[in-house]
């Protein structure tokens, strides 16, 4: 049995990084009970934050203590520098009999003696260094460079990102794991309620999902001009529109969501780009379950989580042409992700046609379930190669 010791990811600031920790807990303590245990390592204002939402996936009730914020940050990492390791929380962690350390967007130091996997999302800052300025990408650069340096598992997501990290930072060829998360999602209740969530937030009986929280990489503005390309020849009400769930806050750009919807209204198309604002998480199943296509034009993904809903409910996708999501999604309807004439197309093609007929529920379960455990397989492989590092 393998004690996994994990902080919440991006201090817990990251709904992406939320859902992600929520869905390998999931996976530990279901598809590798009796093989994995986890430990969950909490400051006090975050577990008022989250309360006892991921008890159900612990072995044992969260370590409440504040110097867990420190936990491989700010002052924490230069210690690490200096002497190869984060004492204090080595000294914590130890005390709770943890095997294996989970380290996202931390440096524990290449001496920490317990063994790390270290998780690294993706290199969008490689692909697109415009939308970082230029400390934030020295920033990532550098605690990438420290985490691929060292002793450690390097956890990534698909193996697009592994050519990446290995093209990138070299030392880290040998210590790559692919693990392909799957979500923890039973299809058949949300099926079930299609006409409850078409009827709750007063939808047609078809549309497009669009769930992208609104950062830039994103890349809402193609759906945009789609829509303003079908309605310039005539066709508007010929296709169904596109719903929009997600947060709307962007550090980076505040005023993105807004210029984003005086772009719609001024191209005309705010009929068919309809934002419902920050849904609770079981509508965003329902949503997804209910609609015609998934559309998810992102510049950019290190493993989209809307993609896996999508897959999960049987929701067929339409989807921007990059490599990730050829790899995620390879019978997904594909399109450049700047021409918004092809993603006029596609979308014109899925409304003039026959509505969704999604596999039964029994052929949902069985194909997630299958995705699930192959998730499992290889989060324990990485686990197994880790702690074989003592």
């Amino acid at each position: 049995m393998i004690t996994a010791g994990f902080t919440l990811i991006g201090r817990g600031n990251w709904s992406g990084g939320e859902t992600y920790l929520r869905n390998m807990l999931g996976v530990i303590s279901h598809e590798l009970a009796g093989k994995v245990k986890a430990k969950l390592f909490l400051t006090p204002a975050q577990s008022e934050k989250i309360g006892s939402s991921m008890n159900a996936f612990l072995a044992s009730p969260p370590i409440v203590d504040a110097r867990v914020g420190g936990f491989g940050r700010g002052r924490s990492v230069v210690r690490a520098l200096a002497t190869g390791s984060d004492a204090e929380a080595a000294t914590i962690m130890q005390a709770e009999g943890v095997d294996v350390v989970f380290e996202p967007a931390q440096f524990y130091g290449n001496r920490f003696p317990i063994p790390v996997v270290s998780w690294i999302p993706d290199f969008q800052h490689r692909h697109l260094p415009h939308l970082f300025s230029r400390s934030m990408w020295w920033r990532r650069d550098l605690g990438f460079r420290l985490q691929t340096s060292g002793r450690r598992i390097i956890l990534l997501s698909s193996d697009d990102a592994r050519r990446d990290c290995e093209t990138y930072y070299p030392a880290a060829r040998g210590k790559t794991a692919v693990v392909r998360f799957a979500i923890d999602l039973d299809p058949a209740p949300h099926v079930a309620r299609q006409a409850d969530v078409i009827a709750r937030y007063e939808l047609p009986e078809r549309y497009f999902y669009l769930p992208n929280q609104f950062w830039s990489h994103k890349n809402h503005a193609v759906v945009i001009e789609a829509l303003a390309h079908i309605a310039a020849n005539g066709g508007l009400e010929k296709v169904a529109p596109v719903i929009l769930t997600g947060r709307t806050d962007n550090p980076h750009n505040p005023q993105h969501f807004e210029q984003l919807m005086a772009s719609a209204r001024e191209a005309g198309v705010s009929s068919h780009f309809r934002h419902l604002g920050l849904v609770p998480y079981e509508d965003v199943f329902g949503l997804n379950a209910a609609s015609d296509a998934l559309i998810n034009p992102s510049l950019f993904e290190g493993w989209s989580t809307t993609v896996e809903e999508a897959k999960a409910l049987g929701t067929r996708m339409l989807l921007s042409d990059i490599s990730l999501h050829r790899e995620q999604a390879p019978g997904a309807t594909f399109f450049p992700t700047g021409d918004a004439a092809a993603l006029a197309s596609a979308m014109l093609a899925v409304s003039r046609g026959p509505a969704l007929v999604r596999e039964t529920a029994e052929k949902l379960r069985a194909d997630h379930a299958a995705r699930r455990q192959t998730y499992a397989d290889a989060l324990l492989d990485a686990f197994q190669r880790a702690a074989a590092f003592r």
